[in-house]
């Protein structure tokens, strides 16, 4: 199974809504993991979280404006 890197970005009690960027797919939890750590040490800004999301390539998913 692959899994997806998240990384959401918000202020801290702002009405503004959250960005959510890609950062990168992976082919295993293991890598996704030690992936995940690695951003989480490095990024500066704390308004930065990271995620991780299992993916299944066969599923297909619609947004609302195509549903």
């Amino acid at each position: 199974m692959k899994y997806i890197i998240i990384n959401k970005w918000q202020i801290p009690n702002s009405k503004m809504k959250p960005n959510y960027y890609l950062k990168e797919v992976v082919d295993s939890l293991e890598i996704a993991n030690a992936k995940l750590k690695a951003y989480q040490i490095i990024e500066n800004d704390k308004n930065d979280n990271y995620f991780i999301v299992p993916f299944n390539e066969n599923a297909l998913l619609l947004t609302e404006e195509v549903a």
